[in-house]
């Protein structure tokens, strides 16, 4: 089956910029394939390269080198949902002042949260925090404030857009495959990590949806200006399911590890 016409950009590989399938064509469009420029697939970073739909207007797009076998959650409809695995070393004093530092934030965070994905709700807040705490994403050394809205998104997985009606479509936040755990966000010397947000229609045959069921898909800034904003207005419920979620009580082990099964939308 060929692969659906889902790239409007690729990244030049000498210099990770953006190209357009018509900025593509304008400039490369009479070369020898063989000596136009590489290019990557913003998301998963695996080699495209242009060609033209069969229409009438035989319009260009990109495609994957390697087709839907691409390890890419464009393409590729086996490819299972990927999640942070990396459990970080347990540190006490880091675990305590970043968790801390985002309790006296949570309202800015969640606010950045909801921006993206508007039926995000509190409940999920806690359940997505508690998988951060098991990952002691906390005692990642190079992890930084700013970047924790789309992590929360990330760890969230797939995100009904419309909670509670039937047949809703779903949201999934990830980071191009450059990013394999939380510490790589902050590499040195690394190209600035992308952050993309890909909506789905419903599945008829499974819970969750794959990359047959995308329907589109768009590359999302990360800043950090949202810590300098006003926050949305939470409920007053809201604020008391998060300050009950909190609120002292039995630690994790420093050793826990994930349940088996666990998995994050749960």
């Amino acid at each position: 089956m060929k692969e659906k016409p889902v790239l409007e950009y690729a990244l030049r590989a000498h210099d990770d910029e953006p190209i357009t399938n018509i900025e593509y064509l304008q400039q490369f469009g009479e070369m020898d394939p063989a000596q136009a420029p590489f290019l990557r697939c913003p998301v998963c970073r695996r080699e495209v390269h242009g060609t033209r739909m069969h229409d009438r207007a035989h319009t260009p797009h990109f495609v994957h080198a390697e087709g839907e076998r691409a390890p890419c959650p464009l393409v590729n409809s086996a490819l299972p949902p990927a999640t942070f695995m990396t459990i970080y070393p347990y540190h006490v004093h880091l675990e305590h002042e970043r968790r801390e530092e985002f309790t006296g934030q949570w309202q800015q965070h969640f606010s950045e949260v909801r921006r993206h994905a508007p039926g995000f709700s509190v409940e999920r807040l806690t359940r997505t925090i508690a998988h951060a705490d098991v990952l002691h994403m906390w005692s990642c050394p190079t992890l930084r404030q700013a970047d924790l809205p789309c992590l929360l998104l990330a760890l969230a997985s797939f995100i009904a857009e419309s909670p509670g009606t039937a047949h809703s479509t779903w949201l999934r936040f990830l980071f191009d495959s450059s990013v394999t755990e939380i510490a790589d966000l902050r590499r040195p010397n690394r190209i600035p990590p992308r952050f993309f947000r890909l909506r789905y229609r419903a599945s008829q045959n499974s819970m969750f949806p794959n990359a047959s069921h995308l329907l589109d898909w768009t590359e999302k800034p990360m800043t950090d200006d949202f810590l300098q904003r006003s926050s949305s207005p939470v409920t007053s419920s809201e604020v008391a399911k998060f300050e009950a979620f909190i609120a002292p009580g039995p630690q994790a082990h420093p050793n826990d590890e994930p349940m088996e099964g666990y998995l994050p939308w749960e």
